[in-house]
């Protein structure tokens, strides 16, 4: 007999539990991105010119990716609960996918600035998603 799936009710209690500690490791993640160059180390992986991974920016990553997906999982999971007309779920995932977009491209270009784009369209569709996704009940 198989033993059921781990599923994200499993992991955190309430949907707000589970947002809170997701924004925290997304904040953890920035912090530790946000430590100056010089006290991070030597390059582990050169990127692009002026972009290189250390170990200091690998662990902000990790916390990024963990934290992002698992957020992003809740999101999706309680999609339908949320009661969001298509358009505006379209609009959203269009925002959220060039944001993202944005914020990859500008560390394998020379569009230094557009990370602050990305980031900001990005940011628009998490602060609509995050707080209906906590707040809204249902399974």
């Amino acid at each position: 007999m198989t033993k059921p799936a781990v599923t994200s009710h499993d992991l955190g209690g309430a949907p707000r539990a589970q947002v809170a500690i997701t924004v925290l490791l997304i904040v953890v993640g920035v912090l530790v991105l946000f430590v100056p160059a010089g006290d991070e180390g030597r390059v582990l992986v050169p990127i692009s010119e002026g972009h290189g991974l250390s170990a200091v920016d690998g662990i902000g990553a990790t916390l990024l990716a963990v934290g992002g997906t698992w957020l992003e999982v809740l999101v999706v999971r309680r999609l339908p609960h949320l009661a969001l007309p298509p358009r505006a779920l379209f609009g959203l995932g269009l925002l959220a996918g060039l944001g993202l977009g944005l914020l990859i491209a500008s560390v394998f270009s020379g569009f230094f600035w557009w990370w602050a784009v990305g980031a900001a369209t990005l940011g628009v569709a998490l602060l609509v998603l995050v707080p209906l996704t906590a707040s809204r009940p249902g399974r």
